[in-house]
């Protein structure tokens, strides 16, 4: 056996071991403390969505740092998984064309910056490596050419864009603040798709705002017309409104931005204090511009924020909350994922009577929620509130469990905007 096939062997091999737990969705996570400001987006479009069409020309961009610097050797592989983001049953070669693994060759030190890293990027597809089929994808980062040391994943989707989707947003009236008030209808014209049993085949993947999916499987349909499918005043397809996000810009360490109450530089750093937030529980609405959860690395008077951007020290401040022993606040985000661990668990300041966290982060505009988490639950509209006014974006995926193939196909994807609410 040549000993390159003998390479790509072991690491199809090690990489099944490593996520072959049944049932088990593969989590996107960062696993290197080194390695901060993943974002995976399509290509030149920061803030938009991970999904692209099959055979499009159109390109998903990962990027990352290493805050050790230097240059590392980091590699990756592709792992195909069904709605549920779980490891589908093809083999790699039966949706990659090219190589099955690569190596990240893009990289740049940072320039000019008081803390040194080095950037790294990759863009799928490239010339060694091409998706062949639609559904869900893993981007697998490791290094040292052992994919048992992997340094993180994340997740992009490719789309069919065979199934054309028609969606609306209704307000739901409720007498209470704690209820879903804004309720999705769908219709999907299959035409050109030959679809089996729709109520046990046709999977939805529902995500507000860019994370957290609500799949949803085994879905009657309200009527079927030919091969237009409707899903109409589905109480599983309604969300609560929340609030508007909390946002502030970084890109200027001259004068404050967006909710940044000051600036300072200490200890060869930059410290931003941002404005105080409040619980916003019985607060009124108020329409407030975000970009609904996401973050985009930026610097003011450079030519490539990437490695221009320096990190800083940002200061958030959670006031006129009680402290709440049962549980923990976060601060959460694209930025980080949306995760809840001890790098961005808030910690309670009596002397202030105020949540507090500092959090070391890329230069740039991030918005941010304060979630709280009572063990494995969340309550991302503890403090927040719930409104049926909050502009909202839903990506709405159409799977097709297609039996023949062996797999689920994403024939179709659509985003919609709360905003096409009529009051």
């Amino acid at each position: 056996m040549k000993p390159y096939l003998l390479i790509v062997l072991t690491a199809a091999f090690l990489t099944s071991l490593a996520f072959s737990g049944q049932g088990q969705p593969i989590r996107e996570k960062i696993h290197a403390s080194h390695i901060k400001t993943a974002h995976i987006h399509e290509k030149g479009e920061p803030l938009s969505a991970p999904v692209m069409a099959l055979n499009s020309g159109a390109t998903i961009t990962l990027r990352f740092d290493d805050m050790e610097g230097g240059t590392q050797s980091y590699s990756y592989q592709l792992i195909h998984c069904n709605a549920n983001w779980e490891p589908s049953s093809l083999f790699s070669s039966n949706y990659l064309s090219g190589q099955t693994s690569g190596e990240i060759y893009n990289h740049e030190s940072s320039f000019n910056t008081l803390r040194s890293y080095t950037h790294y990027w990759l863009n799928i597809p490239n010339e060694t490596m091409r998706p062949t089929k639609s559904g869900n994808y893993i981007l697998h980062v490791y290094r040292n050419y052992n994919p048992s040391d992997t340094v993180l994943t994340r997740r992009f989707r490719i789309s069919e864009n065979t199934a054309r989707i028609q969606a609306e947003i209704n307000r739901i009236n409720q007498l209470t603040r704690k209820k879903p008030n804004q309720e999705i209808n769908l219709k999907v014209n299959t035409s050109g798709n030959n679809i089996r049993n729709p109520y046990s085949n046709i999977k939805i993947a529902l995500v507000k705002n860019y994370h957290r999916q609500r799949l949803l499987t085994s879905l009657s349909p309200s009527s079927i017309n030919g091969n237009i499918i409707s899903y109409q005043m589905n109480r599983k397809m309604a969300f609560k409104g929340g609030n508007e996000f909390h946002h502030f810009n970084s890109k200027n360490t001259e004068y404050p931005g967006e909710h940044i109450k000051n600036i300072r530089f200490a200890r060869n750093n930059f410290h931003f204090q941002l404005n105080k937030d409040q619980d916003r529980t019985f607060k009124s609405y108020q329409r407030d511009k975000d970009v609904n959860g996401r973050f985009k690395i930026d610097k003011e008077n450079v030519d490539n924020p990437h490695t221009q951007a320096d990190y800083v020290y940002v200061y958030f401040t959670l006031k006129g909350v009680s402290f709440s022993p049962e549980g923990n606040y976060y601060v959460a985000g694209n930025f980080n994922n949306w995760q809840y661990t001890p790098n961005n668990k808030m910690r309670y300041n009596q002397d202030d009577k105020a949540y507090q966290k500092r959090l070391l982060l890329k230069q740039g505009y991030y918005d941010y929620k304060y979630v709280f988490r009572k063990g494995n639950a969340l309550e991302p509209y503890r403090i927040s509130g719930n409104h049926p006014q909050t502009e909202n974006d839903y990506l709405i995926y159409i799977y097709y469990r297609d039996h023949q193939k062996g797999y689920d196909r994403l024939i179709g994807h659509t985003l919609i905007n709360s905003n096409t609410i009529d009051y």
